[in-house]
């Protein structure tokens, strides 16, 4: 293994914004350090306050202050911004290679030197746009932020085309998270069949979520009785994460299984907030639901501790879901809707949990099935599976052995 140096860059991580890309850089750059590299990150940030230059954890952070949201794909002075200030990191610093995580916050033709380029696909931003404008007009939910939305739609969907084109064409490596994913890309940029996609994995510790009380002392700890069959999700609370369906689909339970206490904990944060908030009023199921907004890892792992079933609920767009595997590394099966690549992560585990479509009667339909079945699921260990099939040490490894690979010619 060669000592490497790598430059990681991604809009605004840390403490600023949660969801799957920030999981996966913290715990990929770790690994990368533990493995003996060395490792900067670039970001955007909206907090003046913190430092341009930081060391945590053996990891360096650059960021570049911004007034309000992140590198998309009209942000082109955020590019250049961005650009500048690795360009600068760059000149003493020489990287090896520079691994993007979003297709906006480089200008690949101002870099000073040539690097090998990673290019972390985590889904295709331009279909996320397609969706949200989608669900706005067949919901009619019109805010001020859809109207937004619905204004900037005609600009930013074609710059995000070209700039997503641009970020794949640029790149020596591309590496997605699952086969979804890596067809999406082939859907939408069909040229690119002839780029070399690698599908990798997200690791993790499963050891990291094995229980370190009691179940139920942490579920009194919660507030919860002993009695209760509890559901749990982490999510960003936005449209395609299913979570309407969701609502819907538990009160149908609830309605059907008088007898079992269902209670169903929501952690994230996001714009579907507060209309979540009313659907949940105008259900009454204010003593069955609760929105829990962001939760810290510490608090997170006693949810997953104390939970009876995890549910997936996507509705479109996921390009690998590490939600579930924390929730299996906890020894949770998991409910999931078979969208993304929710079939590929966690259908081999629960594949009787699948459900047969993101529709609120077939989520009701697994959660009666989970409440039928829940003794058979005390004794399952998911977490030794996901173990031996999500090692971080095994994922770095490979991407390792992409990088170091001597390109091949044009035309091969």
């Amino acid at each position: 293994m060669n000592h490497m140096k790598w430059a990681i860059i991604i809009p605004r991580i840390l403490s600023e914004k949660d969801g799957g890309t920030k999981v996966y850089v913290d715990r990929f750059a770790r690994s990368l350090v533990k493995r003996g590299h060395e490792v900067h990150i670039f970001t955007t940030s909206l907090d003046a306050s913190l430092p341009k230059h930081e060391e945590a954890g053996g990891i360096t952070i650059h960021r570049t202050f911004v007034r309000s949201g992140t590198a998309g794909p009209l942000r082109l002075s955020v590019a250049s911004r961005v650009t500048a200030d690795f360009d600068s990191v760059d000149e003493s610093v020489e990287f090896d290679v520079v691994n993007l995580h979003a297709s906006c916050m480089l200008r690949y033709g101002r870099l000073r030197r040539k690097h090998h380029i990673l290019h972390t696909a985590h889904a295709v931003v331009t279909y996320e746009y397609l969706f949200t404008v989608k669900k706005i007009l067949s919901s009619l939910a019109f805010s001020r932020d859809s109207m937004k939305e619905l204004l900037t739609f005609p600009i930013k969907l074609p710059v995000s085309y070209i700039r997503e084109a641009a970020a794949l064409r640029n790149a020596d490596t591309v590496i997605v998270m699952s086969e979804y994913v890596k067809r999406t890309i082939a859907r939408f940029f069909p040229w690119a069949r002839n780029i070399d996609v690698f599908v990798s994995k997200i690791g993790i510790d499963a050891d990291a979520y094995a229980p370190r009380e009691d179940k139920k002392e942490t579920r009194r700890a919660l507030g919860i009785q002993d009695d209760e069959i509890i559901l749990f999700t982490v999510r960003r609370l936005v449209s395609r994460m299913g979570l309407e369906n969701l609502v819907e689909g538990l009160g149908m339970s609830i309605s059907k299984n008088r007898k079992s206490k269902l209670r169903l904990f929501i952690a994230g944060k996001g714009p579907l907030h507060d209309k979540l908030d009313r659907m949940i009023a105008e259900k009454n199921m204010s003593d069955a639901i609760t929105l829990l907004g962001f939760v810290p890892d510490d608090l997170l792992m006693k949810y997953y501790q104390a939970a009876d079933v995890f549910v997936l609920p996507t509705e479109e767009l996921e390009g690998f879901g590490i939600v579930s595997i924390e929730a299996l590394s906890s020894n949770l099966p998991v409910i999931a809707t078979p969208a993304g690549a929710n079939p590929e992560v966690v259908g081999p585990l629960c594949p009787e949990l699948m459900t047969r479509s993101t529709a609120p009667t077939h989520i009701s339909e697994k959660i009666d099935f989970f409440i039928q079945e829940r003794d058979a699921y005390r004794s399952k260990d998911y977490r030794g599976i996901v173990r031996e099939k999500y090692c971080w040490d095994t994922v770095v490894g490979d991407i390792e052995a992409l990088v170091n690979e001597e390109p091949a010619p044009c035309g091969s």
